[in-house]
């Protein structure tokens, strides 16, 4: 068994996944890690030079390719293909850290931890300039029980997917699967929790997270032409929190909760919202079902929701109330 599998999902991916595999070839570390790359459907030569470096690195990297799925299809076949007690998932236009690698993998190598979070930087390409991000010092090096995290640093929970390391039996044995496309990067964050019982934050920065495009995911632009993903990803989520167990640790519980509300909310906002899909055709019947969904599902999320207050009113209820979308005046 490896020590750490490296999960790439990729798609046209050809100018800069070179870049994101170099990173992870470090000559300390390459028999105890592996690097899986998932080509998904491709349209591009990606599929040519993900196999080149599988030639080159046979024992170090696998190279699987599929048709077209979407982002989460592409996580869900690492998870049950890794071989590596630890997997860390790294998009392509993403990098690692070379001169950090074999401290963390060292640290994994040694260490039987469910959860590991480590530093990262971000790197703004129009202004060509790197953030690094660390977390509170008080919570380096020490693992502990995911109950005493919560219960002594509850407000040092902020650890987005490239913070994030699984022990991967923990994915594994509970089956996790995230949805197909975009934004199952929160249901990756979230659905592991319950199952998870130790964790480790460690002072390494590891993974260097790619912002460059206005059309990413999580921009205004990304947000309106993806926004039908985002309403099923909050579906998802809202069923996954119906059937978690209130005796999970109350704070972690909170968390989750909250986590969830506020993507519910994102989720009104984005059909509301004429900066995101509210001009879009068809949206004003999407919003009326989305709402009645969750009166159905959740009510007390559903009664949550209209307590929201944006600049002082609470938009969400004047429009169930009187048919009237605040957002668009």
């Amino acid at each position: 068994m490896k020590t750490l599998t490296f999960l790439v999902p990729c798609y046209n991916v050809s100018s800069c996944v070179s870049h994101c595999i170099e990173s992870m070839l470090v000559n300390e570390v390459l028999d105890d890690i592996e690097i899986l790359l998932i080509n998904d459907g491709s349209k591009d030569n990606t599929l040519d030079v993900l196999k080149e470096y599988e030639a080159k690195y046979p024992s170090v990297i696998r190279v699987i390719d599929k048709e077209n799925g979407g982002w989460g299809t592409a996580i869900n076949l690492g998870i049950r293909e890794a071989t590596g007690k630890y997997l860390k998932e790294v998009d392509a236009d993403d990098w690692v850290s070379s001169e950090n690698l074999k401290e963390y993998v060292t640290f994994l190598k040694n260490n039987e931890i469910d959860y590991i979070a480590t530093n990262y930087t971000e790197y703004f390409k129009k202004v060509d300039k790197y953030e690094r991000h660390t977390f509170q010092q008080c919570i380096y090096r020490k693992p502990m029980s995911l109950s005493n995290f919560w219960e002594h640093h509850p407000t040092a929970w902020d650890f987005p997917i490239h913070a994030i390391t699984y022990r991967t039996q923990v994915l594994r044995d509970n089956e996790i699967k995230v949805g197909d496309r975009y934004y199952g990067d929160i249901e990756y964050n979230l659905y592991p929790l319950p199952y998870v019982k130790t964790i480790c934050v460690l002072p390494i920065n590891v993974t260097v997270y790619f912002r460059g495009s206005d059309e990413q995911s999580t921009s205004t632009i990304g947000y309106a032409k993806h926004y039908k993903d985002y309403i099923q990803m909050s579906q998802r989520l809202t069923r996954f929190f119906l059937q978690t167990p209130p005796s999970l640790n109350p704070d972690l519980y909170s968390f989750i909760e909250n986590t969830i509300r506020g993507t519910v909310i994102k989720a009104y906002e984005l059909m509301m919202s004429p900066a995101y899909a509210g001009k879009s055709d068809g949206v004003d019947n999407e919003l009326k079902q989305y709402d009645h969904w969750l009166k159905t599902t959740d009510k007390e999320l559903y009664r949550y929701c209209g307590r929201k207050r944006k600049h002082s009113v609470a938009y969400i209820r004047i429009w169930r109330w009187f048919g009237i979308n605040l957002l668009k005046l």
